[in-house]
Formats: structure tokens, C-alpha cells, sequence
């Protein structure tokens, strides 16, 4: 249901997410201009002596996204299994800061393989708005947790009534 506020959480979560699958999500600079650019299904070196460089795509951040997309999705249209929901949105909860760990993993990894690469300038990671989205989504699934245990525990209240 729309008018509910959680699921208004929901899809602004769905909505950072995409943004964020869709965009550079970190700049590696040297010398005041990009050597490569990271987002979440690829790394791309830009600047000789960088373009030597082999590594493997951090296929990962995107495959995290596309599930918590999924699972908020699917998680708005349950609206009547408020218990599954609870479970399902800290389950996204659980799968942005696995992101957000995986990223910071791979951010590491680029930059050590890039400063072993002898140039005349050392890279240094420069973090793009859209990577703060996960962030954002985290705090927004727990304001939706919350909401839905709001209203579960209104259920409940009234059952007893009856």
C-alpha cells in the first residue's frame, strides 16, 4: 500500500539503488586528473601506465544491488505478511552493509594494485556521491523496519480487543 510510510522508505531505497548500480561510484586520481574509474560491475584505468594494468571487475557490488532492488521491490507488494516483511527488510539491511564492507574491500584492492604501477604521481581514491547511497538505504530500510513493526504491533493490539 502506498500510503504507508514504509513503503515510502522502500522505494526511495529502490531509487538510490539504481541510481547508484547506474553511475561511477569512485574516481582514482594522480596528479589532479582520473587514472580510473570504479563502479559496481567494472574497473576502468584511463591513463597510460595504468591501462597496463589487469584486474577483475568488481562484478559483486552490482549483483548485491541488483538483490536489495529485488528484495525491496518484492517486499513493498507483501504488504499483508508484515512478519515476512520485518525479516525481508533486515535481510537488505544486512545485504547494504555487506555492500558497503565489499566496497571498501575493493576500493583497497584497486589502490594497492595501482600504486604498485611505478608512475610519476601515486593515485588517490576520490569517493563519488552516489557511493553514499547504500548508506542513505541503510538508515532508510531501518526507519521502514521500524514502521512495519509499528503497525504489526497495531494488529496485534487490536486482536486482542476482539
Amino acid at each position: 500500500m502506498i500510503q504507508r510510510l514504509q513503503t515510502l522508505y522502500l522505494l526511495i531505497v529502490i531509487i538510490l539503488s539504481i541510481v547508484s548500480l547506474c553511475s561511477t561510484i569512485g574516481l582514482y586520481n594522480a596528479g589532479g586528473e582520473p587514472v580510473a574509474e570504479f563502479s559496481n560491475f567494472t574497473f576502468n584505468p584511463i591513463v597510460e601506465p595504468f591501462t597496463q594494468m589487469q584486474a577483475a571487475g568488481p562484478w559483486a557490488l552490482g549483483v548485491i544491488l541488483i538483490a536489495v532492488i529485488a528484495i525491496a521491490a518484492f517486499t513493498i507488494v507483501i504488504f499483508h505478511k508484515r512478519v515476512l516483511q520485518m525479516r525481508l527488510t533486515i535481510f537488505n539491511m544486512i545485504l547494504l552493509v555487506g555492500y558497503i564492507l565489499t566496497y571498501a574491500f575493493f576500493t583497497w584492492v584497486y589502490q594497492q594494485k595501482l600504486s604498485e604501477i611505478q608512475a610519476p604521481f601515486q593515485p588517490e581514491f576520490q569517493l563519488k556521491l552516489n557511493a553514499v547511497y547504500p548508506l542513505v538505504s541503510v538508515i532508510l530500510c531501518f526507519l521502514a523496519f521500524r514502521g512495519i513493526r509499528r503497525d504489526e504491533k497495531l494488529v496485534r493490539s487490536l486482536e486482542r480487543i476482539r
